[in-house]
């Protein structure tokens, strides 16, 4: 059953019904399709019932306590996070707060259920139970395994809801009774959304902040790497900070990137400011500003970054409760990308279960060591293992599983994530927009999957080669960009950049990129190019049709040398790379005959 609620522009959860008089219905999941209307403020301050509220994260619960004790001391809530214990969710609980409001992290609930050990069922009763956010049951559970840790417990309470602004289907057929609410804005809520289709992701986010000359820049990609790399290739190492977890914190430090925190204060933000997954939901972010916000993917780098038009990218545009000035999403596509439809997906997963079912049968029979040893292993380290609780498959990794391919789906190519976009056209208007550069990240990760280093020669030569204006491409226009492509392949292969610039590939291919070819072919045409260089200057110093003495030679070359600072060892027979000429003796004397000038063209 699904019930449609109107909200008028301005308006909270608090203030209209069926909440304002009976609060949120049990047995629900409620769809929000604003962020910020409410829901969760009003289950901890309006609510008259105590109430257990899991959100997605640490900071957002840190955020909301900090804010509601401060104005509310008489209406104490307990957030449980690391360095809340048992003992300290017990002392809340017998304190004289009428209300008990406790919130945690799925992997937190634990502790709750400890703190009620031997009273359960008072939980059960006495306790309303609100998983915010709860799309993240599937997105996460794949890494995040403790994430659908409180569903078991879920349903044993009698008052409970779902809710998110982003709900994805959950195939658990517990749920099918469950009612469905979905809160309208009763008023235009989409915001213009820039998508930006590349082939080279970092030169398009590059572009795009040198043009918007921002101070307010705030970049979300799910990648330790990417903001490693973002940083580095827009130089703003010292005036950008990255927001991740704790584990990224220290991956950035031991990288030396040393303005990275797992704690979000607003009034600590600067102008490039990096976020990976764990603040796309949830957290409200108040500033005095509104700023410019980028969303970065990339398929070929960092896989994890791609992020669903449905679900992230609303929340993450729902994050700044003031505002944003611009949004705009940069991704790359994979065309090649092994991608299954959700017909495929499913069947290709069932089939994986079922044999998984079969094989921990037959172990479950298996007498003989040998052969219950070898079913052990399988059904112990499988991968498949992830998707069974007990023996029972695990609808939320099944959804996930399924729900992973539909995202990468989007990535095959530009129409699709397009096409993803327009289906959630009340929260974006889109403009599209298309780039091309002529050396893109799939050739860089072509590159990087190079097994030798004569195959990483040529392919980097390749490249270099590409940096010519050529119609179609946007070298045409952005210069300073091209230039800082070509600058980062040359400073990681310098002898193939030199050679390229020398002789050109045309050459390279004839003689091969091994490491001393390349030496010797760079040896030459600086030699080469010394001589033609010098040829003015030595051919002015000599007569054609003449004898002259090596010691004559020997010191005009020398005067030439000194005065274009040459430094190379000198030998007569030098004169014949400018004169053709043979060696000879008049009078006893050793020189050279010297005929016509060697021309250079």
């Amino acid at each position: 059953m699904k019930q449609i609620i109107d909200l008028p522009k301005g308006s909270y959860i608090s203030e209209i019904e069926p909440f304002r008089s009976t609060g949120i219905p049990t047995n629900s999941i409620i769809h929000k399709e604003v962020t910020g209307c409410g829901i969760t403020t009003f289950e901890i301050q309006y609510a008259l019932h105590n109430s257990i509220i899991i959100l997605p994260n640490v900071p957002v619960i840190k955020d909301k306590v900090a804010l509601h004790n401060k104005e509310y001391p008489k209406q104490e809530i307990l957030g449980v996070h690391k360095g809340i214990d048992v003992h300290d969710i017990q002392v809340y609980l017998l304190k004289d707060v009428r209300f008990k409001k406790i919130l945690t992290t799925p992997e937190g609930f634990t502790k709750i259920v400890k703190a009620f050990d031997g009273e359960l069922e008072s939980m059960y009763k006495d306790y309303f139970l609100l998983f915010d956010e709860c799309e993240r049951i599937i997105t996460d559970v794949a890494y995040r395994g403790k994430i659908a840790a409180p569903i078991e417990y879920f349903f044993k309470f009698q008052h409970k809801a779902l809710v998110s602004a982003t709900t994805l289907p959950f195939s658990d057929v517990r749920f099918k009774d469950f009612k469905y609410y979905v809160i309208r804005p009763d008023y235009d809520h989409s915001q213009p959304l820039t998508l930006v289709s590349t082939n080279n992701v970092l030169s398009s986010l590059k572009l795009r902040i040198d043009q918007l000359q921002s101070d307010h820049v705030c970049i979300f990609i799910n990648s330790t790497n990417g903001i490693y790399a973002i940083t580095e290739t827009l130089g703003v190492k010292s005036d950008s900070k990255a927001y991740c977890s704790q584990d990224s914190v220290v991956k950035l430090m031991e990288k030396r990137y040393m303005h990275a925190s797992n704690e979000l204060r607003a009034k600590e933000m600067v102008k490039h400011n990096l976020f990976t997954s764990r603040y796309y939901s949830a957290i409200d972010i108040k500033l005095d500003y509104k700023p410019d916000v980028f969303i970065v993917s990339d398929i070929y780098f960092a896989p994890h970054s791609i992020i669903d038009p449905h679900t992230e990218a609303i929340q993450i545009a729902g994050r700044f409760r003031k505002g944003i000035n611009t949004l705009t999403h940069i991704t790359n596509f994979n065309p090649l990308m092994e991608v299954k439809t959700q017909d495929e997906a499913k069947s290709y997963l069932m089939g994986c279960l079922d044999t998984y079912e079969h094989i921990q049968e037959l172990y479950n029979k298996e007498s003989h060591k040998g052969r219950r040893d070898s079913y052990r292993f399988f059904v112990k380290e499988s991968p498949l293992a992830s998707f069974f609780n007990d023996g029972i498959r695990n609808s939320f990794m099944i959804d996930n599983d399924l729900n992973e391919e539909r995202v990468k789906g989007y990535y095959l190519a530009k129409e699709n994530l397009q096409e993803a976009y327009n289906d959630v056209s009340n929260h974006f208007t889109l403009t599209f927009e298309d780039e091309s550069y002529p050396v893109g990240d799939d050739d860089m990760y072509v590159l990087n999957h190079k097994e030798t280093k004569v195959e990483k020669a040529k392919h980097v030569a390749h490249l270099l080669q590409r940096y010519t204006a050529k119609p179609g491409h946007y070298i045409l226009f952005l210069s300073e960009a091209i230039q800082e492509q070509k600058n980062i392949l040359t400073r990681r292969y310098p002898l193939v950049a030199e050679a390229v610039r020398l002789v050109g590939v045309d050459h390279l291919d004839k003689v091969g990129y091994d490491t001393d070819v390349l030496k010797k072919v760079i040896r030459d045409a600086n030699t080469t190019n010394l001589i033609r260089r010098l040829a003015p200057f030595v051919q002015a110093r000599f007569a054609q049709h003449t004898f002259t003495s090596e010691k004559e030679i020997i010191d005009r070359l020398c005067a030439v040398y000194a005065e274009q600072k040459v430094a190379m060892r000198l030998f007569a027979s030098h004169i014949l790379k400018w004169f053709n000429g043979r060696r000879t003796t008049e009078g006893g004397i050793n020189g050279y005959k010297l005929f016509d000038r060697v021309e250079f063209t």
